[in-house]
């Protein structure tokens, strides 16, 4: 009989977190504390419903996908979890991130992961058993697989078990927090899985420690990072970094410098994939309070191509893969430019669209024109974005 997974709140995920959590100066207490308060306000009734289904994924998905080796098709699941260790902690969790509000209750047990998993194969059984497909199987818990907090170890073998008997699966995605990519571990994921390149993503946000620490709250160094990669080459696996463009407190031009140095040092570290991701405004988070006092927006998309085609060359896209799936994109809520009906919005999506599928950076124009583009030059000038 599966075994009900407690999760405790204010159980350290460390002793050396715990020692680190204890040791921050006042303003970051300050910030937990808003955190923290913005974590528990109740949610809609119709969320809430949606929260205690315990069989059903948060999401399940199919669509073309950047591979290592070229094209082909992705299926994502995102996990109804019991949610992020760090979220769950005195911190409060991450600036930008409202994937707490999709969070199951303490009592989900092993097997309502199992039911959700097994209800994600089921949709694309035909997908999954045709021999001329090559997928890229996602599974995403909105904080990190890796976590037995989370996923339970004997659960995460047995998935992984699965999914080492489809031939059609040419890799997999998951996602950890840094702390948690162990040697251990990884030398048991290693065994399951002879065949398969494995992909690790970690939220690593950005290459700056401030930024991340203070801004961010995102808990960890970028030595804490780096460790991590080391451990995940060593058996061969992929490492995938998260970085964020655009987090809550920094304007457009520091932004956009701070992604830029990003992108280029975790090029230069070897970094296998890196997936950057303009901030989309999520319930209950730090961004959405701002965006309610006019403090906050979502990135131009003239900004994020921009970036792209500065930060990087076609030399580069050889040893590192680009991914860029902005959520709300050419919306209110996410990367946008200057209105979310003109037509720039359109245009600049699908030449990102592009620039993912061919990884030539050559897609990507000098500039552009049309009242978006004047308004962007001239604000960013200003520096009223």
């Amino acid at each position: 009989m599966a075994q009900t997974q407690k999760i405790n709140s204010e159980k350290p995920l460390t002793t050396a977190i715990n020692a680190w959590l204890e040791n921050q100066p006042k303003y970051v207490n300050e910030l937990w504390d808003e955190l923290v308060y913005l974590r528990n306000r109740p949610l809609k009734k119709s969320k809430y419903e949606k929260q205690v289904k315990l069989d059903r994924p948060v999401a399940v998905f199919s669509k073309e996908e950047r591979l290592k080796e070229g094209m082909g098709k992705e299926i994502t699941l995102i996990f109804k979890s019991s949610a992020c260790s760090w979220a769950r902690s005195k911190s409060g969790g991450c600036t930008m991130c409202g994937y707490w509000n999709d969070r199951a209750p303490e009592t989900i047990t092993e097997e309502n992961y199992w039911s959700q998993f097994t209800n994600a194969l089921s949709r694309y059984e035909e997908l999954l058993g045709n021999p001329e497909e090559k997928i890229v199987f996602k599974m995403f818990t909105s904080g990190s697989f890796c976590d037995p907090k989370e996923i339970a170890l004997d659960l995460q073998y047995r998935i992984l078990k699965k999914l080492a008997t489809y031939p059609t699966i040419k890799e997999i995605v998951i996602e950890s927090r840094p702390e948690y990519i162990t040697e251990t571990l990884m030398t048991k994921y290693h065994e399951i899985l002879p065949k398969q390149y494995l992909e690790i993503g970690v939220g690593l946000e950005t290459t700056n420690n401030f930024v991340r620490t203070n801004i961010i709250n995102k808990g960890f160094a970028w030595k804490a990072f780096v460790k991590a990669m080391d451990i995940l080459h060593k058996f061969h696996f992929g490492v995938k970094a998260y970085l964020l463009f655009k987090p809550p407190f920094l304007p457009e031009y520091a932004a956009l410098v701070d992604i830029h140095h990003s992108i280029r040092q975790c090029v230069e570290y070897g970094i296998d994939t890196i997936s950057v991701n303009p901030t989309n405004i999520q319930m209950h988070t730090i961004c959405n309070e701002l965006e309610k006092i006019n403090r906050f927006r979502s990135p131009w998309l003239y900004s994020l191509l921009w970036v792209l085609k500065h930060s990087l060359t076609n030399e580069d896209l050889k040893h590192t893969r680009i991914i860029c799936d902005p959520s709300a994109a050419g919306k209110d809520r996410g990367v946008h430019n200057c209105q979310v009906f003109d037509k720039s919005n359109v245009e600049c999506l699908q030449i990102l669209h592009e620039f993912v599928v061919q990884q030539d950076v050559t897609c990507i124009p000098e500039t552009f024109s049309g009242s978006c583009w004047n308004s962007y030059e001239m604000e960013l000038l200003l520096g009223n974005l």
